[in-house]
């Protein structure tokens, strides 16, 4: 990542010093402070803190770092608490115009020279992390420390999240780069010093969000420098491009032709590739968002939203904080929807910002919502995932969920549970349900002692089939054994059936395997002895199966009937003989 200068002429990694000299180059790193976003005064007065020497910051003005006076102070005990030189105190008698240097008025607004005041060493934490995030090839860690000049990468789905001895937070989202240019603050006043560079993709900053104000707090990408002027703004470059997008305060924005622009709240700039600083624009309002279900039961939801006028685009971040600096998730979209994965148990917030044609964000819409992810589902075991049942009654059956006190399962018509849906409750990890044949969803969940649901088991399909139709033997002796059944299907509806006959059981034997498209078939009589047949509606499995199957292997059979062929006593012409009306058996 390309290094950026404190300024003009200097060279990066400037030593730490105290004193005098240490403030005068931490100021000239500022050079003509309105040229790059410190000037007017910065901050929040009044800020409500404990009565300590930092708890009287109100910020800067120019230059000049803001004390608000407190009953008791004197010009040479505040000058003996700031300064590097506490003797200069006189200097400050005459900035401020003060008569008596023994009796300043409480609440009085006075100005030190930040260039009377030490300089020492910033501190930047690891607050949050999430995915792929690494500084200087190590990978981070909540809680970790950086130093100035760590550069700072997150991949594909990380983000990272940073704080400032201040407070202030910088967020980096998946794709982006960033180098900790600066790193410092001014001795004592609650003030930071800190220059970041974005190489690529974008950085997220609230800035001095304890009201102490800010000395210097700047964003610099290779063709835009951003600095603060309020508490919250978005920055961004892409193929040398860059926009900045001002949420709560003002920043100046400068590009490196020098260009300069303020910027309020509620307005963004951007600078082309080559340079050129365009005029500031309002960025495009927040979406109103569809609501979510409220609790989420699922670590995955579809969000969507009303269209914005003139987006070409829309970011949508999921965080673990309402002021989003802890992102779980960050992505673009070009639709007006959004699917959100891999969602967390727990309070969340969904934000949705529009993109404008150069990329430049509006202020998004945050709305909370919750995630329940217990109890857990149960994993479902029957009926089999896109298999075939048969009868009039289905039993489904889970696996048990130990953190459940019972059970709720659904049987729908439609995929989306909206059509047909039948609902029970469950206190074992089965049940019954009596259906009409055709193509069936159905899903379980698990429900807590006090009766809260957790998610849905994901749905699974199933066909039903009527029951396979149970053969029965005709034997009037002749050449043909007789094999009729109960017909299936509506009166005259045309239906294929197969009727096989094997000497064994498990048909690994068969015999007779004959085809037809009537509730009955012949099969050659074998020799005597015990044969099975068995019989099935041909393609029956077909919709929930291979369709590319053999016919045999998409029939679902009955079950095996045992059948005893004889061997009759025969005349002349080959006709069984009987007599008292029963055929003669060979074996008799």
């Amino acid at each position: 990542m390309k290094r950026f200068d404190m300024a003009a002429g200097r060279k990066r990694g400037i030593a730490v010093r105290s004193g005098e000299a240490g403030a005068k180059g931490a100021i000239d790193a500022i050079g003509a402070i309105g040229a790059i976003g410190v000037a007017g005064w910065i901050g929040v007065l009044g800020a409500a803190w404990p009565l300590n020497a930092a708890a009287q910051a109100a910020g800067t003005e120019g230059a000049n770092f803001i004390y608000l006076v407190r009953p008791g102070d004197t010009l040479i005990g505040v000058a003996d608490r700031f300064m590097a030189q506490p003797a200069r105190w006189r200097e400050l008698q005459a900035l401020n115009k003060v008569a008596d240097p023994y009796r300043l008025p409480p609440g009085m607004r006075l100005r030190i020279p930040l260039v009377h005041i030490p300089v020492t060493n910033g501190t930047a934490r690891v607050v949050f992390v999430t995915g792929p995030a690494s500084a200087d090839g190590r990978e981070l860690q909540a809680g970790m420390e950086l130093a100035e000049g760590a550069r700072i990468e997150t991949g594909a789905g990380g983000t990272v999240t940073m704080e400032l001895g201040d407070g202030s937070r910088v967020t980096l989202p998946p794709a982006s780069r960033m180098e900790v240019s600066r790193l410092r603050a001014f001795a004592r006043t609650g003030l930071t010093d800190a220059v970041f560079g974005v190489g690529q993709g974008e950085v997220e900053s609230r800035v001095a969000p304890r009201g102490t104000g800010v000395g210097r707090f700047e964003i610099r990408t290779p063709s835009l420098v951003t600095g603060v002027r309020g508490t919250r703004f978005r920055v961004g470059t892409e193929a040398g491009a860059s926009q900045s997008a001002v949420l709560e305060g003002q920043v100046q924005a400068r590009s490196r032709r020098g260009q300069q622009a303020v910027v309020g709240a509620g307005y963004g700039v951007s600078v082309s590739p080559t340079g050129v600083l365009a005029r500031p624009a309002a960025l495009l309002p927040a979406p109103v968002l569809a609501p979510l279900p409220q609790p989420l039961l699922a670590s995955r939801a579809t969000v969507s939203w009303s269209p914005v006028a003139k987006a070409a685009g829309y970011r949508v971040v999921v965080s673990r904080d309402a002021a989003q600096t802890e992102l779980l998730s960050s992505q673009t979209v070009s639709a007006e929807q959004a699917a959100l994965e891999d969602l967390p148990e727990g309070e969340l917030y969904l934000g949705v910002s529009a993109l404008d044609a150069t990329h430049l964000g509006g202020a998004g819409v945050v709305m909370p919502f919750a995630v329940r992810l217990n109890p857990p589902p149960p994993f479902t075991l029957e009926p089999e995932r896109n298999g075939t049942a048969y009868g009039e009654t289905v039993t489904f059956g889970w696996a048990e969920v130990a953190s459940a006190a019972q059970y709720e399962f659904e049987v729908a018509a439609a995929a989306d549970f909206r059509q047909g849906t039948m609902q029970a409750r469950s206190a074992a990890p089965s049940a019954s349900q009596a259906l009409a044949p055709g193509r069936w969803w159905w899903r379980v969940r698990s429900l807590d002692a006090g009766g809260q649901p957790g998610p849905w088991s994901e749905p699974g399909a199933f066909a039903l089939e009527p029951s396979p139709p149970q053969p029965r033997l005709e034997d009037d002796g002749g050449d043909t054994l007789r094999i009729a059944w109960p017909a299936a299907g509506a009166a005259g509806a045309a239906q294929a059936y197969r009727l096989q006959m094997a000497s064994d059981e498990a048909f690994t034997q068969i015999v007779a395997d004959v085809r037809t498209e009537t509730n009955e078939g012949r099969l050659p009589r074998p020799g005597g002895g015990t044969y099975f047949v068995r019989v099935g509606r041909e393609g029956a499995a077909a919709a929930a199966t291979d369709a590319t199957a053999s016919p045999a292997a998409r029939t679902y059979f009955s079950a095996p009937q045992r059948i005893e062929v004889k061997q009759y006593v025969r005349d002349v012409q080959g006709r069984p003989v009987s007599a008292g009306g029963r055929l003669l058996n060979r074996a008799n």
